[in-house]
């Protein structure tokens, strides 16, 4: 998968030594999420499940884009994910992530406004791809 992904990053214009880095970085991520239990779990099939998905929202003159990383059902609850690739220290305490966490709550908060006619009770958490951990906020 890197040589394939260092070519997609080169092709995209990235210079081979950012090409290198990003297909690393993302091997890493990859390899952290897939590992974790929380990782698979967000990444679980789910009928009502969506990645990266686009959704336009219109208030008075202007329209704004929203890309969720990944959203679902489960339970009865809107559970609304944000992916974050910073690179943080493996040893970080649960704690410690939360904080960083609440640093995307207003972009959390804007793309749970999307669900709110749906009705359901809303979540919402950062998964830090490095570190496979999701942190609920």
């Amino acid at each position: 998968m890197s040589s394939s992904l260092r070519r997609w990053l080169q092709q995209q214009g990235h210079s081979p030594a950012e090409a290198e880095q990003g297909a690393t970085k993302v091997a890493i991520a990859l390899t952290a999420t897939l590992a974790s239990e929380q990782g698979r779990w967000v990444l679980r099939v789910r009928d009502d499940a969506a990645s990266e998905l686009a959704v336009a929202t219109a208030t008075n003159d202007s329209i704004a884009m929203h890309v969720i990383d990944r959203t679902f059902v489960e339970n009865g609850e809107r559970w609304i994910i944000d992916y974050k690739s910073a690179q943080l220290d493996a040893s970080l305490a649960d704690a410690s992530l939360s904080q960083q966490a609440e640093n995307y709550r207003p972009q959390l908060e804007r793309y749970a406004a999307v669900f709110m006619e749906e009705g359901l009770p809303i979540r919402k958490a950062v998964f830090f791809l490095a570190l496979g951990k999701l942190a609920e906020i």
